[in-house]
């Protein structure tokens, strides 16, 4: 889970970074901003959890955890709000929580009551 948590903290302040020069990019950062921890919670729940409250953990946390930083660096880059923290983490957090539900549903490893 570190390695993808990781990598939704580079990719989110590499979106905050590139905002900060294209006005393109920080008009869809609020896309962008939850695109990305939804894409890596599919990855992680289709290759690592062995459960689906790990899935669901570790959804979580890869989402609001790159989300956070890269808010409060928007934000001190002036190119955000201070209102943006408030939800903004949460719902990428909410993002990667069922990408990665979906992905351990897709890839067929999620347990059922029948199987358990």
């Amino acid at each position: 889970m570190t390695r993808f948590i990781w990598m939704g903290i580079a990719l989110q302040m590499a979106m905050v970074i590139s905002g900060h020069y294209s006005e393109q990019v920080i008009l869809l950062s609020g896309i962008l901003g939850t695109a990305i921890p939804l894409v890596l919670g599919l990855w992680f729940g289709a290759t690592v959890p062995r459960d689906m409250k790990a899935a669901s953990t570790g959804g979580f946390l890869i989402g609001i955890v790159g989300a956070f930083i890269g808010v409060v660096a928007a934000i001190l880059m002036g190119d955000q709000p201070w209102l943006l923290l408030t939800f903004a983490p949460l719902s990428s957090g909410i993002a990667g929580l069922l990408g990665a539900i979906i992905g351990m549903v897709a890839a067929g490893r999620h347990k059922t009551a029948a199987t358990a």
